[in-house]
């Protein structure tokens, strides 16, 4: 039979077990909290760390001269970024303000001094709150320089430049803007607002250009397909989500303006001769499609494929369609469809067996 003692003895040496476990639990938490004090950054002129002490039955305890640190509090993250938009919005609201009601009272060189500190101060400012680990702040300083970059250009075109044409100076502007803005994102890489806000500027200084001059359709098709071609270029070797993203919202609608236009001009054409240049665009558009679809991921490439074959059927079906008669002109694109299909399918691995 098991022995059971005494209700005494059964007591003392509960008690004993409860002591061992009490000194085990304590040697575990100075061990813990060492550990924790050895895991956090030391200062640069602080002391360094030793073999701590051996305790009672266990390894290192606690480093001499250090305690455990506890975690600052700190507010929750949404609730900074809240803030810190709201911020971002009630000095970009003050800045236009200042702009459209101050400005008058104010003479040329005291106008222009004022947004030029402002915009500087704003673009600086961010650099400095990197280096502290305020990136939300950061952020939100970027907008605001971004909006008073904007406004700059209000002021230049005011003030400096009241006469030239409103389409050539916002199309040289977009070009400026594109550049500063692609210098400053990579110069603070850590911001995501920068380059993406390159991308769209981007988007406008040929198109824009090409208005301003008064150029054909052709020539607008042909700025509509550079920019679209930029735009894949960016979207497949961007650096960041936002920059592609933005990217790749400017290479579907710039590419598909220059598809439309090259299109437009193709079917509108008078001869042969007339549809050669329309089918070059669209041509160029194909082999562009094409070139994109090889290096784009499985989905995407599938709707480059798609587009390049459409624009080349287009291309040489626009310039076969003008020299016949007019109920042969679906025949011929028809034609032209399978003509590529039958290449198409020719490159293809056959299957063995």
């Amino acid at each position: 039979m098991e022995h059971v003692p005494p209700p005494a003895e059964e007591l003392a040496l509960l008690d004993r077990e409860l002591a061992q476990l009490d000194a085990r639990r304590a040697q575990l938490l100075t061990r813990r909290a060492w550990l924790v004090s050895a895991l956090q950054p030391q200062a640069p002129n602080g002391p360094r760390w030793s073999t701590p002490p051996v305790g009672h039955g266990w390894g290192p305890g606690q480093p001499w001269g250090s305690a455990p640190r506890a975690p600052k509090p700190s507010a929750p993250r949404s609730a900074q970024n809240v803030l810190l938009t709201l911020g971002g919005l009630l000095l970009t609201v003050a800045a236009v303000a200042f702009t459209l009601v101050s400005w008058g009272s104010m003479g040329i060189g005291g106008r222009s001094a004022v947004l030029a500190l402002v915009t500087l101060a704003a673009l600086a400012a961010p650099a400095v709150l990197l280096r502290r680990k305020l990136a939300a702040t950061a952020e939100a300083l970027a907008a605001l320089a971004l909006a008073l970059t904007l406004l700059d250009v209000y002021a230049v075109h005011a003030v400096a430049a009241p006469d030239a044409d409103g389409l050539t100076f916002t199309a040289v502007a977009s070009a400026v803007l594109a550049a500063l803005w692609t210098a400053y994102g990579l110069a603070l890489g850590k911001l995501h607002l920068p380059l993406p806000a390159a991308v769209f500027f981007v988007q406008w200084p040929l198109l824009l250009g090409a208005w301003a001059v008064g150029a054909p359709a052709i020539v607008v098709g042909w700025a509509l397909l550079v920019t679209a071609a930029l735009d894949g270029a960016i979207a497949l070797w961007g650096k960041g989500l936002g920059v592609r993203v933005t990217a790749g919202i400017g290479l579907a609608v710039m590419g598909s303006a220059a598809l439309l236009t090259g299109l437009g001009e193709s079917l509108t054409a008078d001869g042969p001769l007339g549809a050669v240049l329309p089918g070059a665009l669209l041509l160029t558009a194909a082999v562009v499609a094409l070139a994109g679809a090889r290096r784009a991921p499985n989905g995407y490439a599938q709707v480059g494929g798609a587009v390049a074959g459409l624009a080349a059927v287009a291309a040489v079906g626009g310039v076969l369609r003008a020299a016949v008669p007019g109920t042969w002109n679906v025949p011929v694109y028809l034609l032209c469809g399978l003509a590529l299909l039958s290449v198409v399918r020719a490159r293809l691995p056959r299957s063995a067996g």
